[in-house]
């Protein structure tokens, strides 16, 4: 039997296709009121937003020292300036100096100082007047300092500040540690932070990175370490170990008596499991004296020459022997020029120092020290 078409239906019966215009007609009307309100919620929205931001920056423009607590510059970033809205006279409430960072910093807020300026006042107790005078000639060639001044003044104690904004009208900002991009720091800007904060010698490898690192390590986390170690003020500090500690760092370690050297170097343990598999093997009489941080080990070839701050380690077979920087450094002066440091750690290793073998294999490293009766 076959169906008839729709075409056809409405034909015959066009009653059956009857459609209920009002409804259709109601539906339009609440999709377009539904279209007109969503509009309206993103154009208001749009037009707040920049008006809040405009009454902020109004609030800033017409702000006034009694209106705002001391407490404000306490929490500033390192750099506050403070200027009257043409910048006639300008302030700086500056913070420690001593980083090439904070100079940086410094070297942002002194690019507001007019290229005409010609008077600073640098506060009597900031140690650094040279140094932030030199920084300011950067942008202001012909500006020498003047403690009379009131144009452009930098100044650390925050107490200071009441007195010499009480009768001006000063718009307060903070210049934090991150400048933008667009900040160009000049050759003249170079020239002074190399002068005056330069950078400390960058790693050349993989090994000194991992010196660093290590040196890093040591510096952030020497309490947990020598709470490993007996004999130290850390040693009763109960600290947990767990994954959250950089403690368990894989790093190969030596630990030093003043007549005996016991060295861990398996790098897939922890720092913690090899400290306390070392301790194992000293009585409870033996004082520890150092403890070595060993870098990863780099293969090196028979006789090739081996650096002050280098480490040598021989393997063959079931032998073993580690000479560490320090060792290396008292065996050469103790010892002829001539004498061969290859020899000698062979000889160390129970071998016959002339005998050589293609499958002895030799790997240089680096230490970082903890001297435990630096007690630090």
């Amino acid at each position: 039997m076959r169906l008839a078409s729709a075409k056809t239906i409405a034909k015959d019966f066009p009653m059956l296709l009857y459609v209920d215009k009002k409804k259709e007609r109601q539906k339009k009307i609440k999709r377009i009121l539904f279209i007109i309100s969503i509009t309206l919620i993103i154009l208001i929205n749009f037009i707040q937003f920049p008006i809040n931001l405009h009454q902020t920056k109004k609030q800033l423009i017409n702000y006034k020292f009694q209106a705002t607590p001391l407490e404000w510059y306490t929490q500033t970033t390192p750099i506050t300036i403070l200027s009257t809205p043409k910048k006639e006279e300008i302030i700086f409430l500056i913070s420690n100096l001593s980083s090439r960072e904070n100079l940086i910093t410094l070297a942002k807020s002194f690019s507001l100082i007019p290229n005409n300026a010609t008077t600073i006042n640098i506060s009597s107790e900031i140690p650094d007047s040279e140094k932030i005078l030199k920084l300011a000639q950067i942008f202001s060639p012909q500006i020498k300092q003047d403690n009379k001044s009131t144009q452009l003044i930098v100044v650390s104690d925050e107490n200071k500040i009441p007195e010499l904004i009480q009768s001006k009208n000063f718009i307060p900002y903070t210049i934090s540690y991150t400048y933008p991009k667009d900040f160009v720091i000049t050759p003249e800007i170079q020239t002074f932070l190399d002068f005056f904060a330069p950078l400390s010698p960058s790693p050349q490898n993989q090994q000194e990175q991992e010196q660093e690192n290590l040196k890093k390590l040591i510096e952030n986390h020497k309490d947990i370490i020598l709470s490993r170690i007996p004999s130290t003020p850390y040693a009763k500090i109960d600290y947990p170990i767990s994954a959250q500690y950089i403690l368990l760092k894989n790093s190969a370690v030596c630990i030093c008596s003043a007549n005996k050297k016991i060295c861990t170097l398996n790098t897939n343990k922890s720092l913690a499991h090899n400290i306390s598999k070392s301790l194992h093997k000293f009585t409870s009489q033996e004082k520890i004296e150092k403890l070595f941080l060993l870098t990863s080990f780099q293969e090196i070839p028979y006789q090739n020459n081996i650096l002050s701050n280098d480490g040598l380690l021989f393997r063959f077979e079931q032998r073993e022997y580690i000479l560490l920087p320090q060792e290396i450094e008292k065996y050469k002066k103790e010892n002829a020029k001539d004498e061969n440091i290859y020899h000698y750690i062979k000889q160390q290793a129970g071998i016959n120092p002339d005998y050589h073998n293609p499958k002895m294999k030799f790997y240089k490293f680096k230490t970082v020290e903890i001297n435990l009766n630096d007690n630090i």
